[in-house]
């Protein structure tokens, strides 16, 4: 991230007094007494040959080779042990997005951790005690735009399975160029109609503006090359959807059926039937479909409420269907799209529901204007202002977002109770990352301060958090 060094680094550790600072090796913790029981992931940062499928083999940045990198799944309460090697040309971390984990892992450089050195190694020790879909990726610099993510799967510890197919899908745009996004934005391949800001924003060695990108994935590969979901008739299949863009939302639609969402951000919500799926970067959506039309069916993203401008990214495909013909959606308008008015949450005893407020903070969320930064109340991070709490205290934040653009508030480790949207009655839904709509677009979101540390709060569009859209909540204990 932009402006971070070690001085900045020792400045916040100094704040909090809540930072574990010390390198661990793989050694000191084999020999600890969590290593005899946990599951052991070796994960290697490197550059790495690929072909999305597009026939345009370019280099990426990968974990352990591959794209996406390996999917971790565990149980609820299996401790993780993972180590990882950089192989990589520049210092990097891990970020276990939405998992509540120890502020020493959550694996932000400088702000919870020495960022891992090149030929460097760390080990990350955690439990994984909140069942749910997450992910993890780099969190340093720009490399979650070259390719540094993967799937992280905590199944419940007495799970009754009411499905008979489960399929995880990582939705990832791509600019297929050595170096992804990053070079793409540096070689002015950017987004059309922000060209001379591009221009001044690299001629000043200021952030980078939004690449264009050239191919949109599945599990790293492009709608031609993307092996087909299979399923029979009758099959209830759990579809588990990520995203790890680094800028694009989506609107996920599967054709000829509608899909009932079961969770959000891997927290449980009444079901709620949608005929397509919005989701914004760092969000994960579960969700069930159930296979009674037999076909050949696109998986494409719904762009303006058209299918004939989606984006194509997958297959679904019956067993049994020779035809190589794609049936024709069975809707051309009226789309049931999800939005948080349709969710409500669903008591659960991992988190504590927030019944009052000791403190609100207001965020307002700016530019993309003449200013190549993205600001919280005016300032960038690392300049932004922090947010200084007390350990149970009860927090609100209200976003008020005075930019054209979407932004994908996230929260490291906490989840936050979605409020101002949503239904007016029941449970609260729960989430780690909420999109605050663009052109005064609004927002709130409530948690309580239980997980101490220094703890990042951002957009989760790379290219604006790179620009500064971010600020620090640091939690203390109460004296």
């Amino acid at each position: 991230m932009k402006h971070l060094n070690r001085r900045n680094f020792l400045r916040f550790a100094g704040a909090s007094g809540a930072l574990l600072l010390t390198e661990l090796t793989p050694l000191n913790l084999l020999q600890s007494v969590y290593a005899q029981k946990s599951k052991e992931i070796n994960l290697t940062g490197s550059l790495t040959a690929i072909d999305l499928g597009n026939g345009k083999p370019f280099t990426a940045w990968t974990y352990n080779g591959q794209i996406p990198g390996p999917e971790i799944r565990v149980k609820e309460g299996e401790r993780l042990h993972i180590v990882l090697k950089n192989n990589l040309p520049e210092e990097t971390t891990v970020h276990w997005h939405g998992l509540p984990v120890p502020n020493s892992m959550d694996g932000v450089p400088y702000v919870t951790q020495k960022p891992v050195q090149p030929g460097g190694t760390f080990v990350y020790d955690f439990e994984a005690s909140v069942p749910g879909t997450y992910m993890y990726h780099s969190h340093a610099h720009y490399q979650l735009d070259r390719g540094l993510y993967g799937a992280l799967i905590v199944e419940p510890k007495n799970e009754e399975k009411g499905y008979d197919r489960e399929y995880v899908l990582l939705l990832e745009d791509w600019a297929s160029i050595d170096g992804g996004g990053p070079e793409a934005s540096k070689r002015g391949r950017i987004q059309p109609g922000m060209g001379m800001m591009g221009m001044m924003r690299r001629s000043a060695g200021g952030p980078l503006q939004e690449p264009l990108y050239d191919a949109y994935t599945i599990n790293g590969r492009v709608f031609e090359a993307s092996p087909p979901l299979k399923v029979k008739k009758g099959d209830k299949v759990k579809l588990r959807i990520v995203n790890p863009s680094s800028s694009t939302i989506y609107t996920l639609r599967i054709a000829g059926h509608p899909v009932t969402i079961t969770h959000a951000d891997g927290r449980p919500v009444l079901p709620a039937t949608v005929d397509a799926v919005r989701i914004g970067m760092g969000e994960r959506y579960d969700v069930e479909l159930i296979a009674n039309n037999p076909g050949r069916w696109h998986i494409y993203n719904l762009r303006d409420n058209s299918p004939v401008s989606g984006w194509l990214l997958g297959t679904l495909l019956y067993d049994g269907i020779q035809s190589q013909t794609y049936n024709d959606d069975n809707i051309t308008q009226g789309y049931r799209i999800s939005d948080y008015s349709f969710l409500e949450g669903i008591d659960e005893r991992y988190i504590k529901p927030v019944t009052s407020v000791d403190k609100v903070f207001r965020m307002n969320l700016s530019g993309g204007m003449m200013s190549p930064y993205w600001t919280i109340n005016g300032r960038a991070y690392p300049d932004s202002d922090d947010l200084s709490v007390k350990r149970g205290d009860r927090v609100r934040l209200e976003y008020f977002n005075m930019s054209m653009m979407a932004h994908p508030m996230h929260l490291h480790g906490h989840f936050f109770e979605v409020v101002g949207t949503g239904r007016v009655t029941g449970v609260r839904i729960k989430k780690d990352t909420l999109i605050i709509p663009p052109h005064m677009g609004r927002g709130a979101v409530e948690f309580i301060a239980d997980n101490p540390g220094v703890w990042f709060h951002h957009c989760h569009n790379l290219y604006h958090m790179e620009a500064g859209m971010a600020n620090l909540v640091k939690i203390i204990s109460k004296k």
